[in-house]
């Protein structure tokens, strides 16, 4: 094979290794987050990916609504965070750690809305939601 012969060779084994549509070496869906860890803190739980394997800890009914309206503390393992999440859309949210720390509203998709995330594996968090009944808040998580 000639010199010219075996650097087409190399480039053709090149592209087609390139080009397998991202399959060699992409992350699987469950770790294609944007953050982890302390990093995640005041961020977006939908726009980083966190909120793709998290789940809910603790849901309260806001008083007086039968459960038609209520806040949730949620928690994703692949980025050990926490965050309050309602159902409608309203502003009036936050995750709130026990150290006292706490972080608002940070977006909504027409039926939930949801706050900004807390890195908390051991610390408790828990969600809060308000408006005229008073404040609604989940157990500590």
């Amino acid at each position: 094979m000639t010199r010219h012969g075996k650097l087409l060779t190399v480039l053709a084994v090149a592209v087609a290794l390139g080009t397998g549509g991202g399959v060699i070496g992409s992350p699987s869906p469950a770790y294609a987050v944007g953050c982890y860890g302390d990093y995640c803190s005041a961020l977006d739980p939908q726009s980083t990916g966190c909120a793709a394997d998290a789940y809910t800890i603790f849901r309260e009914s806001v008083y007086g609504t039968g459960g038609a309206s209520w806040v949730e503390v949620r928690w994703s393992p692949t980025c050990q965070t926490n965050w309050a999440r309602t159902n409608g859309v309203r502003t009036n949210i936050k995750a709130e750690q026990d150290t006292g720390y706490t972080q608002g509203y940070s977006g909504n998709n027409g039926s939930f809305s949801w706050s900004k995330m807390i890195y908390s594996p051991v610390k408790h968090v828990r969600g809060v939601i308000w408006g005229s009944w008073g404040a609604t808040t989940t157990p500590w998580a």
